[in-house]
């Protein structure tokens, strides 16, 4: 009996659901916690008196801890678990941006960004291995871009927060909301670990009590391999891991170049001050119809064609915003670059966990989460420069070029997942 027959019979519908509401409430605080600096940054500045610059280390703070909780969380839910890691990180996360609400100093205010970035960073790669492990291969691409679409969910609840409450108070409130994140934390002491995982460690009693199946049949395990990063590189897996690499950089820079200062981007295009906020919200908005538009195509047409279909999407809609100037244009390609970014977004974290094999799936996660954070930290200073130059026009349209040239290689190099079976 293989893996993915063994899922099928243990985990029910209702268990499967139930999971991927879990781990998408945790998924969507995360995004919370990053796009709450689009709407803060700017009342941040005025507040403290901060240079761009210093706005800049501001919003790449946040990716700092990101790369540091990615990089090393993988490993650890490697060795100690899906469950256990998810929980502590998305409790560190939370603690920490709570907390950022009651500061005083921007140094102190980056510190905190750091230590919470860590939390939430380093639960992303977790929650996705971890819902991975419970899916069978029929709707495994499904549930993984649903999961990767709750980041819409979370963008919007951060957007409705600030626009609807904080917004007529004061900043610090946005952060205190990040508390939310408790609610997913306390939520995952009600379900088992991976039942993958549990196997894969040998530990059959326990699986067998949690899961009330008896195990008669010889289970077709992964092989064993020594968890490394360098594992990612070796013969077999270095092709699909430089570009499954390039992949996710292209979507964390061009998502972050964008959103992190999307405001000042709508202000130099022409657009009021006063819509600035508004026009940033219907964006967050339209990133949900992109992710549910890659749920549809990733069983559809297959994983190699929805890549490279929405990184064309994307390349085109940023040149088309980048050479567009009344406000009604600037609105409608704004929501049409959401709609392709987020689709590939749900794509890559969709895709990401097939290309490996049980065994190394959380560091796989985990390398691919910490070059986005990375991708994520210069993507600000990028189009800061741009944005103090007054041509950010350019530096979108070098942002498309990228993602045309991804979306091209991942298509002649990757291999097509859809249906296959996961080791």
């Amino acid at each position: 009996m293989t893996f993915d027959s063994l899922i099928e019979k243990v985990v029910s519908q209702s268990q499967r659901n139930y999971l991927l509401l879990i781990t998408s409430l945790g998924w969507a605080m995360v995004a919370a916690y990053v796009m709450i600096i689009s709407f803060t940054l700017p009342l941040l500045i005025q507040e403290w008196n901060l240079s761009n610059i210093f706005a800049s280390t501001i919003a790449s703070s946040t990716f700092i801890g990101m790369f540091i909780g990615t990089l090393s969380a993988g490993i650890i839910s490697d060795y100690f678990g899906r469950k256990k890691s998810a929980m502590f990180l998305l409790f560190l996360g939370s603690f920490f941006s709570v907390l950022s609400g009651f500061i005083g100093s921007p140094t102190l205010f980056i510190i905190f960004r750091i230590l919470s970035g860590i939390g939430f960073g380093g639960s992303m790669p977790v929650l996705n291995a971890y819902l991975t492990e419970f899916l069978n291969v029929s709707i495994r691409g499904k549930y993984l871009v649903y999961l990767e679409s709750s980041w819409a969910i979370g963008s919007i609840f951060i957007a409705i927060i600030h626009m609807f409450i904080a917004r007529n108070f004061t900043w610090r409130l946005d952060y205190i909301f990040l508390g939310a994140g408790f609610i997913p934390f306390l939520l995952l002491f009600t379900v088992p670990e991976s039942p993958k995982y549990l196997l894969i460690r040998e530990k059959k009693e326990k699986f067998e009590k949690l899961f009330n199946y008896n195990i008669q049949e010889k289970i077709t395990l992964p092989k064993k391999e020594k968890v490394t990063i360098n594992a990612l590189f070796k013969k077999g897996y270095l092709v699909r891991s430089l570009n499954i690499l390039l992949l996710w950089f292209t979507m964390s820079f061009g998502y972050y170049g964008i959103f992190v200062w999307v405001k000042g981007i709508l202000a130099q295009k022409g657009v009021n001050i006063v819509l600035t906020d508004w026009y940033t919200f219907y964006m967050f908005l339209a990133q949900l119809p992109g992710y549910l538009l890659a749920a549809y195509l990733i069983e559809k047409i297959g994983r190699r064609k929805s890549v490279l279909l929405f990184a064309l999407g994307t390349a085109i809609s940023f040149i088309i915003f980048a050479s567009v100037s009344s406000n009604l244009l600037v609105l409608i390609f704004s929501l049409v670059v959401s709609i392709f970014c987020m689709g590939e977004w749900g794509l890559t974290y969709a895709y990401t966990p097939e290309l490996y094999p049980t065994t190394m799936r959380g560091t796989a996660n985990g390398v691919s989460g910490a070059l986005t954070r990375f991708s994520g930290f210069i993507a600000p200073f990028y189009t800061s420069y741009f944005l103090e130059r007054g041509n950010i026009n350019i530096g979108l349209i070098g942002i498309a070029i990228l993602f045309m040239l991804t979306g091209i290689l991942n298509f002649i190099f990757l291999p097509e997942t859809m249906k296959k079976e996961v080791d």
